[in-house]
This record gives C-alpha cells, sequence and structure tokens, in this order.
C-alpha cells in the first residue's frame, strides 16, 4: 500500500484578516493518512462578489468527505450541500440589501481528489480553474483541469448555491482518474498560486522545488506566507486568497 504524507496552508489576500479568507480546505486526519485506504483532499475558491461565499465553500469540501461527487451523482449532491446552505443563510438576521445579496447565492471553484493507496491510484474532480500538478523525477507530467498559463481569465466554472442559478453542472465537472508511482509530488492549488506556477514552468523553471523547500521549513506557515507577500507585492503572483497542499508519495 503506497504511504503518503502532505503539507497544506490556506491564507488570506495581502492586507485581509484570516476570517476574510473564502477559499476552504479538506485534509484527511492523522490516523487516515496513516491507516485509510482512500484518502480525500479538496480545495474550494470563493468568488469575493459572492454573498455567504466562506459558508459555500466550507460545505463544499466538508461534502467531499462523504458524499459522491461522481458523474451521476453530482447534480444531487450539490442540491443537498445547497439545501444545508440556505438553511443556515436563512436564519441569519440580515438587512434587506444583504437578503436582496444572499438570494442570488454564493459561488465557487472546486478541486477534489480521491487517492487510493492500495491501488496506487488517484481520481479527480474540477470545476473551474483550481488546479493539481503531478510531478515525476522533477518534472511536471501532468496537469488537470488546467493545461497552461493561458486558460486562467476571470470568467473561471462556478458551482451556485443556488440550484436554480446552476446551468449544465454536469457539462461544467470535470474528471480525470491516473496512476501514481513511488517519490511522485502531487500540488494542489487554487488559481492564484497554480497560475504562478504555469507561469514559471513555461519559463523553465521547476516552480515545485521552491514550494517544497518552503514547506519543508519547521515554521512553514510563516515562512510561506512572508514569501507569498513578496511575490504580491512584486506582482508576480496575484493578491488573492492562496491554498496549496503539496501530498508525497513513498
Amino acid at each position: 500500500m503506497v504511504k503518503c504524507n502532505f503539507k497544506s496552508i490556506t491564507t488570506p489576500k495581502l492586507g485581509n484578516a484570516i476570517e476574510e479568507n473564502e477559499d476552504n480546505i479538506l485534509e484527511p486526519s492523522k490516523s487516515e493518512i496513516q491507516f485509510d485506504t482512500l484518502i480525500r483532499f479538496a480545495i474550494s475558491d470563493g468568488a469575493t462578489e459572492s454573498s455567504f461565499s466562506k459558508e459555500w465553500s466550507d460545505f463544499l469540501v466538508s461534502g467531499y468527505k462523504d458524499k459522491v461527487f461522481d458523474k451521476d451523482s453530482l447534480s444531487d449532491t450539490i442540491k443537498k450541500i445547497s439545501e444545508t446552505w440556505q438553511s443556515i443563510v436563512s436564519n441569519i438576521e440580515l438587512p434587506w440589501y444583504a437578503q436582496q445579496k444572499a438570494q442570488t447565492g454564493a459561488l465557487q471553484t472546486f478541486l477534489g481528489v480521491t487517492i487510493n493507496r492500495e491501488e496506487s491510484t488517484y481520481n479527480a474532480i474540477a470545476i473551474g480553474d483550481c488546479s493539481l500538478f503531478q510531478i515525476r523525477n522533477d518534472e511536471l507530467i501532468y496537469s488537470f483541469p488546467i493545461l497552461n498559463f493561458e486558460q486562467f481569465d476571470s470568467t473561471p466554472k462556478l458551482i451556485s448555491s443556488i440550484p436554480k442559478y446552476q446551468k449544465n453542472l454536469e457539462e461544467l465537472a470535470e474528471y480525470t482518474a491516473k496512476e501514481i508511482h513511488p517519490n511522485d509530488l502531487i500540488i494542489i492549488a487554487t488559481d492564484a498560486i497554480a497560475a504562478w506556477i504555469f507561469k514559471k514552468k513555461e519559463t523553465g523553471d521547476k516552480p515545485w522545488q521552491d514550494l517544497s523547500t518552503l514547506l519543508n521549513y519547521e515554521d512553514y506557515k510563516t515562512d510561506f506566507t512572508n514569501w507569498l507577500n513578496n511575490k504580491r507585492r512584486e506582482h508576480e503572483i496575484k493578491n488573492d486568497d492562496v491554498t496549496l497542499i503539496l501530498i508525497n508519495f513513498e
């Protein structure tokens, strides 16, 4: 059975408080990463202009832990998650203008990855521009669903928390399944840091080396945040919420 370990971080925009981070993350517990055959990771990135985006993001990644996200079940799964979101939002007292905004719903990109340690495989679902990178022998061998830097734009595919506003969900969702080899590295990233990875890769760099080094430091969350904020100030990375997971296999 393949062994793996991971490091993760999620951080708000430069200048924002931690509670303003509209990204969310699902990661396995220590016992799950050690003993479970199936290990699940998920990230979600909220559209800032939408209402209660943080809550919708949280429900999506939490739902990936115990709900079915395959093609046949996706619509029903998202509908059930949206009912939970709507029940929470409807019980919050809001001024009339906030009520109107809440009625338009929240919007998210999403990426979920399930690792099968017994079969040395993984499968993934993506809606939008959260990205997965598979590194082998220090080379990028696969990316999903984004293939290059030029594919990032201001109108990614999104999941709505209001079903009546969600069109063609099954067509928006993309799926993949791949094998895992010993010493592979899988990176899961929201769009700002994913775009930087592609940009550096296209100039001949190996940005996964920098990320692996940063996340191996003892105080890696502080070190990564300082590094990221410098990149933001230099306009090398867009000032957006950032979520990153690095999964190493043995």
